[in-house]
């Protein structure tokens, strides 16, 4: 083979070499490509189903609220009435303020501006509604009651309404330059936008909803719509950044991925340091309700027959379940176990508020913070819960360790302002605190709870191991009740059973159930 001949064979085996390298990878480009097109579609459905079940749940509660006013008993704009708005402000976290006007559309009072005789109301009269339902629900769209003041979403009925931010619509939304770069809600009946992402061009949204547009693989926009609810959602993603990114795809490759990957992992650890530190997640815990209630059964030593249970709440992070002593400091320190504590009783009345009611020997305690037992904020938001539920005071008990008697006399008030209205009050962990006998001697309880660790000790040689006999005896002579915690083992049941504790908790009855399992465990027991 002369040098000519070799050298042909040099440059062909370069050439398969290079097709054989670059024709796998040009395949898998144009796999690449038709997948990111579909992936890219789905994501933006994905986007839209999130803000239509956004939409619709704001919706429902806003109506829910305005519900809520509509039975109010006090005369409109008196201060019952507007007490009673505060209320229900506050207790909706989509109401921004609540309030009442008359026939010609005058306002009244406001839950935050108080009544037209205080002057800021003064000759502010609604314009006609931007939509009207079936059932006389009015709503007005980026209403702005005072110069300069905050546009706000305003629902209104036989003269009272409520008020809330338009933003609420969209505010969960996670949608980034790679998923949407807007999204809309819109009243279908009246073709209005309702609340729009920063940015976004609502009337070119409205023109792609009245077009009701497909969502097909090369689409920039997502129109989905409410079965329930005159509501439909657009969510659009920039045309060009789309189409420029398949085109320069294949040429720009390696070195888009290194210059994505690293913007990619600096926007992570930004997100990551900011979003995903203990407190941002706990407080997105919170604003998601992602905290559930399981159901410790509560039983008769005597008889073995469940009576309640306790509520202990769980964190339900991502897969897996995060325990109360991992997380409870955290919101006790950064303000939010108030809000972890209102979740826990309107889980525990959505599960068993019909249970309740309907066996009203059964009962759920609740464990309360040191916050919650400085003011009666607790106490105002378990009355109408239960009211409306129609379970028995009785039925919620409340638990407080001592280390939540720091404002002593604060506290003192509130666990007699709980009992006054029908609620037994424990105290949990009894002994384990510095000041256990002057409690005892300073709050009226109706029960004392022994702590595991001195329930462990029964049947020892350990130097505790009478601390559980003193309590109960302590017990008797103030003729309160005894609840032994942590009994795992039948010698220990027996034990303080016969020392005179009337209740127990514990593995040797039932590790914490789900509200199903605990109706179940408390029907089994019912005849025991």
């Amino acid at each position: 083979m002369n040098k000519i001949q070799r050298g042909a064979l040099a440059a062909l085996l370069i050439v398969i070499v290079v097709i054989a390298a670059l024709a796998p990878a040009g395949i898998g480009f144009l796999f690449a490509q038709r997948s990111q097109r579909h992936d890219e579609a789905e994501r933006l459905n994905t986007v839209a189903r999130a803000a239509l079940h956004r939409a619709e749940d704001v919706t429902r509660r806003l109506s829910g609220a305005l519900g809520e006013i509509g039975k109010v008993a006090a005369t409109p704009c008196s201060p019952p009435y507007l007490k009673e708005l505060r209320r229900i402000a506050l207790t909706h976290e989509q109401v921004r303020d609540a309030g009442a006007y008359d026939h010609d559309g005058r306002w009244q009072c406001s839950s935050l501006l108080g009544a037209v005789s205080a002057g800021v109301l003064d000759g502010l009269t609604l314009p006609p509604p931007d939509w009207r339902s079936r059932d006389g629900i009015m709503a007005w769209y980026g209403l702005s009651r005072l110069p300069g003041g905050k546009s706000s979403l305003v629902m209104g009925r036989n003269g009272f309404y409520v008020a809330a931010d338009p933003s609420l619509y969209i505010d969960t939304l996670d949608a980034n330059d790679e998923v949407a770069s807007g999204v809309a809600v819109i009243n279908t009946e009246v073709s209005r936008v309702i609340a729009t992402t920063p940015a976004t061009d609502a009337n070119a949204i409205l023109a792609v909803y009245r077009t009701a547009a497909p969502a097909r693989d090369c689409s920039p926009y997502v129109v989905r719509r409410s079965v329930s609810m005159p509501l439909a959602v657009v969510v659009s993603a920039p045309h060009q950044t789309l189409h420029q990114r398949l085109r320069t795809l294949p040429w720009g490759w390696l070195l888009g991925g290194v210059v994505v990957g690293l913007a990619c992992a600096s926007w992570a650890a930004f997100f990551i340091v900011r979003r995903l530190s203990p407190r941002g997640q706990l407080t997105d815990a919170v604003r998601r309700h992602q905290f559930i209630v399981a159901y410790q059964p509560i039983v008769d030593l005597g008889t073995r027959r469940c009576v309640g249970a306790e509520a202990l709440v769980r964190w339900k992070y991502h897969d897996r379940i995060v325990r109360p002593d991992h997380f409870i400091p955290l919101a006790e320190h950064r303000g939010l176990i108030q809000a972890i504590t209102d979740q826990v009783l309107d889980t525990i009345l959505l599960e068993l508020g019909d249970f309740l009611k309907r066996y009203p020997e059964y009962y759920v305690s609740v464990n309360l913070s040191a916050q919650d037992l400085t003011t009666h904020r607790f106490l105002d938001v378990l009355g109408p819960a239960i009211a409306q539920q129609g379970v028995r005071p009785s039925q919620i008990r409340i638990e407080a360790t001592e280390r939540s008697f720091l404002d002593a006399e604060a506290a003192k008030e509130v666990i007699s302002a709980f009992r006054d209205a029908g609620h037994a009050v424990y105290l949990d962990d009894f002994g384990t605190g510095y000041s256990s006998l002057s409690h005892l001697q300073n709050f009226r309880i109706d029960g004392l709870k022994i702590d595991k660790s001195f329930v462990d000790t029964v049947g020892q040689d350990a130097a505790s191991s009478s601390v559980a006999s003193h309590i109960i005896d302590m017990a008797t002579t103030l003729d309160v009740q005894v609840i032994a915690e942590g009994i795992e083992h039948e010698e220990q049941a027996a034990y303080l059973y016969a020392r005179g504790a009337q209740f127990g908790q514990g593995w040797l009855f039932s590790a914490p159930l789900s509200a199903a399992e605990f109706i179940r465990y408390a029907g089994r027991t019912r005849g025991a």
